[in-house]
């Protein structure tokens, strides 16, 4: 039995796409036997491991969003829809507030808004209690190494990954500091080789960066320039996976929570195009023919 993996890569709002993914290979007897997820690709595989079906998935997402606690957050002061001038200049105002604000405090949101977030998402629930086994990843910014969580509390675990610098605040461990797995490794392919996947499927929500209009301050080229370094880091990682699934997920916005149904959406789309594909990956003939060529 070839034993299949699922790296599900962060992006902010863009992971509830992971949500289509799994529920079109379950639909479809496709279940992975073993499940690794980056920042929100934690937090989707964390719950889906937890319960050990995608049927809920959906639903628990849709609790999470609409919670008091996630309200609280206000991301959506981090983007607008709108294409009116105004509602534009009100997000810019509001980037370079928080930018200034970045020197004076560790993050936008606080440690207590952050628990009480990923305590009414897992409780006290521990890996202990998966149904499926499942690891995360963080990077500590002291020692600058990645770390991968697969035993201890989920909701630690799942903070830690999900820790974006600047924006939540880094879950403190002793005298490790840790921050958004995605830092150094996006696209969780080898931490989930290392429960034990044979063929692995990797979940990817990013994409060459667009064209670089208006770079005509320092920032911007800067931001350009993290942007380009990112994909090629993120190119390098997908190589060393069987097969990568590319939901069209670019267009939305990461912090566009109020998009779930869509996003959902585009992963059931790029699980359903690519179903054949998947299914010969995880034949047995195909498995020993990799065995055999390696």
């Amino acid at each position: 039995m070839v034993k299949f993996g699922i790296a599900l890569g962060g992006g902010g709002a863009k992971g509830l796409a992971h949500i289509g993914v799994l529920e079109v290979l379950e639909e479809n007897s496709l279940k992975p036997s073993f499940v690794a997820g980056t920042s929100m690709g934690a937090v989707v595989g964390a719950i889906y491991c937890l319960d050990g079906s995608a049927q809920k998935l959906r639903a628990k997402a849709q609790q999470m969003i609409e919670s008091k606690e996630f309200e609280k957050f206000g991301l959506r002061k981090f983007y607008t829809k709108s294409g009116n001038v105004f509602e534009r200049f009100k997000r810019e105002v509001f980037e370079k507030i928080y930018f200034g604000e970045l020197f004076f405090k560790k993050s936008y949101f606080k440690d207590e808004a952050t628990r009480k977030l990923f305590f009414e998402l897992f409780g006290g629930a521990e890996f202990s209690d998966l149904k499926i086994p499942f690891a995360c990843n963080a990077v500590d910014i002291r020692s600058a190494q990645e770390v991968l969580f697969t035993k201890g509390r989920l909701l630690d675990a799942v903070w830690a990954s999900c820790a974006i610098p600047g924006i939540f605040p880094p879950y403190v461990k002793k005298e490790k500091v840790l921050v958004d797995g995605g830092v150094v490794n996006n696209i969780p392919v080898e931490p989930v080789k290392l429960l034990g996947a044979d063929v692995v499927l990797a979940v990817y929500l990013g994409g060459p960066p667009g064209p670089g209009d208006e770079l005509n301050t320092g920032f911007r080229i800067n931001q350009r320039s993290l942007a380009i370094m990112k994909y090629q880091l993120d190119k390098r990682i997908l190589a060393q996976a069987d097969f990568v699934l590319r939901p069209e997920v670019m267009d939305f916005h990461w912090a566009d929570f109020s998009a779930l149904d869509e996003l959902v959406q585009c992963g059931r789309e790029a699980a359903q195009v690519h179903l054949k594909e998947i299914k010969k990956l995880l034949s047995l003939w195909h498995y020993f023919k990799k065995k055999i060529l390696h």
